[in-house]
């Protein structure tokens, strides 16, 4: 592809890290993947204030990365849990990815403080690359990028 022949933006990727932005945005999607829902847990665990948190989440429902669903527990007033949606829990193959990499490119002094594991056999989880037609482990350099159909030709 001729990249300076394209026009790509915004492309998929800003897109895509728009809904992660600002940084506290990210430690919101990040908790949920872990397994949080109740506000006060996330306060706790992202080091938020509880407007700041509110703030991000009202953005994260906005964008359908997370829902808003009541609970109440046996003699308490209804309250809410926040969980990812479906477009949400996609992002779970980037976090994993981002993790994957900071592990190997900017390791904790002391190792990683958490790791992944698959629920069923309890073996490492990593991203790696899969084509359609099946191909798997393969490197990014054997990927290429071409125009997509949103994509617009650029004047000559």
């Amino acid at each position: 592809m001729d990249r300076d022949a394209w026009d790509l933006n915004p492309d998929s990727v800003q897109r895509a890290l728009a809904h992660l932005l600002p940084a506290s945005s990210g430690r919101v999607v990040r908790e949920a993947f872990y397994g949080t829902r109740r506000f006060e847990d996330f306060v706790r665990r992202t080091g938020l204030t509880a407007p700041v948190l509110s703030a991000r989440l009202r953005e994260l429902e906005a964008a359908q990365v997370m829902e808003k669903r009541p609970y109440r527990e046996p003699g308490m007033r209804t309250r809410h849990e926040y969980v990812l949606t479906p477009r949400g829990r996609d992002l779970g193959t980037a976090i994993v990815a981002l993790l994957t990499w900071a592990d190997r490119w900017l390791p904790a002094p002391l190792g990683p403080t958490v790791t992944l594991e698959h629920r069923d056999c309890g073996s490492p989880v990593h991203a790696h690359l899969v084509c359609e037609a099946g191909h798997d482990g393969f490197d990014v350099r054997e990927v290429s990028a071409l125009p997509g159909p949103g994509a617009r030709a650029l004047p000559d």
